[in-house]
């Protein structure tokens, strides 16, 4: 006679792993094969749309002295303002080195560069976690960065409507973004009370993340660092715009940023290589460039982000020791990242 053991919870979890396999490898082929169809497109355009000649003499007639200073002051600058904002939303649960979060910036802006989705998210929350910060507060802070960036690009974008020649998609784009960052904003209030009300659980844990949002002056505090550091960057793109020759225009900057972080809420390709370019080059020829001037903005503002942070932040993987298992759990349990810093 021959034993036949019970369907149990053991035999469950054997059947559930191999369909978790499957899910897991489709949506990564589903992934890459977004991000091939994106490259291919931009490629077409650029290839079809685009005069070559004009686009070759715009980068070699850009004065990469200013792309240089571009470059200096995102490593030097706007970073270690990230860092700084980043520190103040975590001193209610643990108080870090700026030098320390400066790295974990990096390192997060690295794996962000070569994997798509949310995973430079999960780099950072694992490097803190090692410091003691428990693992959901540590995700409460980055959701509440992802707020305040979408709060202070909604603000910015505000006046664009009114002084740049925009059409009425566009327009209404704009307003969808200053209306999902005021529920951002009510939801992060929400969380931060309605956790704090409850003894134990997930919103709770969550909630020691938006401790921040509990004291005004912190809180403004913290919204003044992310209106310097959008300042800042849009005076990167200013320089962008100067060293390939077109006319720099604070709200023509303002719409690149915009565009830029627009695209880039759909995590398709790696870096967002040829996204974060066509968001670009869209948002400059509306401001008044050429399409091979705007492609030209496009490659230089991204690159002169795109090498150093990878660079350095690899350096910092490679001491902290990170393995692609690590980011690939976390990646999933994190909120996407709705902006590019």
């Amino acid at each position: 006679m021959c034993y036949t053991p019970p369907r149990g919870r053991s035999e469950a979890a054997h059947v559930m792993i191999p369909r978790n396999l499957f899910l897991q490898r489709a949506r990564t082929v589903a992934r890459w094969s977004m991000a091939a169809a994106v490259l291919g497109g931009c490629g077409y355009y650029l290839a079809t749309r685009t005069d070559r000649v004009a686009l070759s003499r715009a980068l070699r007639s850009t004065d990469y002295l200013l792309v240089l200073a571009m470059t200096i002051g995102h490593v030097m600058v706007v970073l270690p303002i990230k860092a700084w904002r980043w520190g103040r939303m975590l001193a209610p649960i643990r108080r870090l080195p700026l030098w320390r979060l400066y790295e974990y910036c990096l390192a997060g802006c690295a794996v962000s560069n070569l994997i798509p989705a949310r995973a430079g998210h999960a780099v950072r929350v694992l490097l803190v976690r090692r410091d003691g910060v428990p693992l959901a507060a540590a995700v409460g802070t980055i959701l509440l960065e992802e707020i305040y960036n979408v709060l202070v690009l909604a603000l910015l974008a505000l006046p664009l409507p009114w002084v740049l020649p925009l059409s009425g998609r566009v327009s209404a784009t704009l307003r969808l973004v200053a209306v999902g960052a005021a529920l951002g904003v009510a939801a992060a209030f929400w969380l931060a009370a309605a956790g704090r009300a409850r003894p134990t659980g997930l919103l709770r844990r969550l909630s020691e993340g938006l401790a921040l949002l509990s004291n005004a002056r912190s809180a403004m505090v913290v919204l003044g660092q992310s209106c310097l550091m959008w300042l800042l960057d849009i005076g990167q793109v200013l320089l962008a715009m100067a060293a390939v020759g077109v006319a720099p225009r604070f709200f023509g900057a303002t719409l690149v940023l915009l565009f830029v972080n627009l695209v880039n809420a759909v995590p398709a390709t790696p870096g967002q290589i040829g996204l974060f370019e066509a968001g670009a080059a869209a948002a400059c020829v509306v401001a008044g460039a050429t399409p091979e001037q705007g492609i030209a903005v496009g490659v230089l503002y991204h690159m002169m982000q795109l090498i150093p942070e990878t660079v350095l932040g690899a350096l910092v993987l490679a001491r902290n020791a990170l393995g692609s298992r690590e980011l690939r759990a976390m990646a999933t349990s994190l909120p996407p990242g709705a902006s590019r810093e």
